[in-house]
C-alpha cells in the first residue's frame, strides 16, 4: 500500500501526474484544501472547466449522483474532474457504493473527496477499500510543539529572517490553526514588501500582537519571577478581554506548569531528550531552567493545585464574587510572590 504525503501529491498535481480518485481526510483541513484548490483551478484550462468540472457537496448529493458524474466521458477535453466537497456528510450507508467504482475507477476521471475535519474511520469496508485503492490523505492537527517548526519553515520558504523568540510568540498567540498561521505569514509578506528581517514591532504591527502584551511574555515573566512585569501584562488582559481570553490563558499555564513539574524531574537529561519529552521547542528549555531556579519541584505543585482553583472559579464550580481576570491575579499573588 502506497503511503503519500501532502508534499509528493502537490508535487505530482503540478507535473500532471493524476490518479483516478483522492481521498482527503482528518481534521486538520489545511493540507486538504491545498490540494483541492490546485486541483479545481489547474487541472483543466477554464474553457474546460463548464462542461467537464463538477462540484458536489455532501450534504446535498448522494453516492449515486457522485459515481453518475465519475462515469462520465469528458467533451472535448482529456479528463473530467469531479470533487465532493464536505464528504463527511455523504450517508453512511453510500460508501459501500463507492467499492465497485474503486475496483475500476474512469480513466479519463479525476474523482476527489474533501473528507473535512474528520478522521475515516478505517476499519470499515470502504474505509479500508479507500485507503488501498485511493491517494489518500489525513491530516492531524499541529501538537504545540510543532508549530514554532512549522511556521519558521514557511517564513524561511518566504525568505524572512525572524529570531525564535518572535516565531514563539506567533504561535503562542495564534495557535495551531494551520489556515490562520498561513494567512499571518501572508500578511507579513504583503505588508513587509522586499524587507524580510521581522522585528518584534513588525508583528505587532502588521499582525496586531503586541511585542510586550500577549501569552508569549505572561509565562516569560512569570519564568523570571518577574510579577510586575506579569502583573502589567495580566491588567492589558483584562482591559482586552475579547483578545485575551481567560481560557486562553488558563491552559497555557497548566501547560507551563505541567512542563515545569517534568522539567524538574529530568534535571541531569540530556536537552534533546528534555525537549522530546516536554514536547516543546529547544529554544524553551532556558525558560525552564530560569523557572525551576525560582520555582522549587514542590512550589511548582502548588502552582498546579492554585491553577486548579483557579479555573474552577472561572467555571462557576466555586462561588466567588470576583471577575476571571481578578482571579488570574490572585493566582499570581499566591504563586509568584
Amino acid at each position: 500500500m502506497a503511503e503519500y504525503s501532502f508534499e509528493g501529491i502537490m508535487r505530482d498535481l503540478r507535473s500532471g501526474k493524476y490518479a483516478p480518485v483522492y481521498f482527503f481526510a482528518g481534521e486538520e483541513s489545511f493540507y486538504a484544501q491545498q490540494l483541492i484548490d490546485v486541483i479545481e483551478h489547474q487541472v483543466l484550462d477554464e474553457s474546460e472547466r463548464s462542461f467537464n468540472q463538477v462540484i458536489l457537496y455532501g450534504k446535498e448529493t448522494s453516492m449515486l449522483q457522485v459515481l453518475e458524474e465519475a462515469k462520465r466521458f469528458p467533451m472535448m477535453s482529456e479528463r473530467m474532474v469531479v470533487v465532493v466537497k464536505e464528504a463527511q456528510h455523504l450517508k453512511a450507508n453510500d460508501w459501500d457504493l463507492l467499492l465497485g467504482y474503486l475496483e475500476q475507477p474512469q480513466p479519463s476521471t479525476l474523482l476527489v473527496f474533501g473528507h473535512m475535519h474528520k478522521k475515516l474511520d478505517k476499519r470499515s469496508k470502504a474505509g479500508k477499500a479507500i485507503k488501498a485503492n485511493t491517494v489518500f490523505l489525513e491530516s492531524a492537527p499541529l501538537r504545540d510543539y510543532q508549530v514554532i517548526p512549522w511556521l519558521e519553515k514557511q517564513l524561511s520558504a518566504k525568505g524572512f529572517q525572524v529570531n525564535t523568540a518572535v516565531v514563539a510568540s506567533m504561535a503562542e498567540q495564534v495557535g495551531t490553526d494551520l489556515s490562520r498561521l498561513q494567512n499571518e505569514v501572508q500578511k507579513l509578506d504583503v505588508a513587509m514588501g522586499s524587507n524580510r528581517q521581522v522585528t518584534p514591532e513588525d508583528i505587532e504591527r502588521h499582525i496586531g500582537i503586541s511585542k510586550d502584551y500577549n501569552n508569549f511574555e505572561l509565562v516569560a515573566a512569570i519564568a523570571e519571577r518577574d510579577v510586575a512585569r506579569a502583573f502589567k501584562i495580566v491588567h492589558f488582559f483584562a482591559k482586552n478581554p475579547k483578545d485575551h481570553p481567560v481560557q486562553m490563558i488558563t491552559g497555557i499555564l497548566f501547560n507551563f506548569v505541567n512542563n515545569l513539574i517534568q522539567y524538574h524531574s529530568m534535571k541531569g537529561s540530556a536537552e534533546k531528550q528534555i525537549a522530546t519529552a516536554l514536547k516543546v521547542h529547544p529554544y524553551f528549555l532556558k525558560q525552564f531552567s530560569a523557572a525551576s531556579r525560582h520555582y522549587s519541584y514542590t512550589h511548582a505543585h502548588e502552582m498546579l493545585h492554585e491553577l486548579l482553583v483557579f479555573d474552577r472559579k472561572c467555571k462557576g464550580l466555586i462561588t466567588s464574587n470576583s471577575g476571571d481576570y481578578e482571579h488570574l491575579r490572585e493566582w499570581l499573588i499566591k504563586c509568584t510572590l
